[in-house]
């Protein structure tokens, strides 16, 4: 039986050969034979002709090479639809995800789990700004969406057919380690250590990942959108408030000029309305993107070999 190894790469340097071959060598004990499906994302660097080169010696080395960076989430899905095991496993190339896991991995799935959740106990990879910035994110995507991932990763196995499901979801936007958690088949968790990242530092800075973070969290959730609600019935209460504070100052005398009262309000409704407007342009923008129903990704054309 067949088990796929998904590995997404981006610009990974000079160690890739050397991470890949061990992920092959910590996997073999698995018992059953093994694929290596390496998704190149439009990497700058070499990157896909390392996977090649390593191709070229180990036949179970599959190169899906992108014409360009689509995002980590896209590389997945390319992975996870050229795998052609009974189960695959998605890791990162960094070794961040300990490839020592996976026999235990498949021995779960061979008990019966049709997704292994490899959930992280300790990140010995982030700062305490980092680790406190996640904890942040994923309380809110539990409050706002109602699915619990905390401490989940993309690394996991997954049954072919969870796999199957996953690839016939049609939206574009995806988030995996949420969508396999919201398609709710029975697993289990394993726990680990993130180790430290073999390689270059990551290619994530604190504005990416806050629009990943965004992304996911509207792509599950719509309770962004009744912050518009509650924003308007808000200041409509405090335009209220302030009526009645200046109808009582016109009726006693005291009124001034208006100046401060006319400005609380401009402000307040400006930066409301601007608010709103923000909120429900990120929607229609996913919108827009979801109806033009452009391919996931795009597969960089294999080169012919002349005769």
């Amino acid at each position: 039986m067949l088990i796929s190894l998904v590995v997404p790469a981006y610009n990974e340097g000079r160690q890739l050969i050397a991470n890949l071959r061990q992920i092959l060598a910590a996997a073999e004990p698995c018992g059953h034979e093994l694929e290596l499906v390496v998704v190149d994302d439009g990497s700058k660097d070499d990157s896909a002709a390392q996977v090649e080169e390593l191709a070229a010696m180990d036949p179970r080395v599959r190169l899906v090479a992108f014409t360009r960076n689509f995002g980590k989430e896209a590389a997945i899905f390319a992975g996870l639809d050229n795998a052609r095991g009974a189960a695959a496993v998605v890791l990162d190339a960094d070794l961040q995800h300990p490839p020592q896991l996976i026999p235990q991995m498949v021995e779960a799935w061979r008990n019966g789990a049709l997704a292994v959740e490899a959930v992280k106990h300790k990140r010995n990879d982030a700062s305490s700004l980092d680790a406190w910035l996640a904890r942040s994110f994923y309380r809110l995507y539990r409050k706002l969406s109602g699915f619990d991932i905390e401490g989940h990763s993309d690394f996991k196995l997954i049954d072919r057919e969870v796999i199957d499901l996953y690839l016939k979801l049609p939206e574009r936007y995806r988030f995996f380690r949420g969508l396999i958690n919201w398609l709710g088949m029975e697993g289990t968790a394993i726990g680990f250590e993130v180790a430290p990242r073999a390689g270059e530092g990551s290619r994530w800075n604190k504005l990416s990942l806050l629009r990943y973070a965004i992304n996911n969290v509207t792509a599950f959730s719509t309770a962004p959108l009744l912050i518009v609600t509650w924003l308007g019935c808000l200041t409509l209460g405090i335009g209220f408030l302030l009526l009645l504070v200046t109808l009582w100052q016109k009726f006693t005398g005291t009124a001034e000029g208006g100046f401060t009262t006319v400005n609380v309000l401009l402000v307040l409704m400006g930066g409301s309305i601007m608010t709103s407007l923000g909120i429900m342009g990120h929607y229609v923008s996913k919108i827009y993107h979801e109806i033009k129903a452009r391919p996931i990704y795009i597969q960089k054309p294999q080169r012919r070999r002349e005769p």
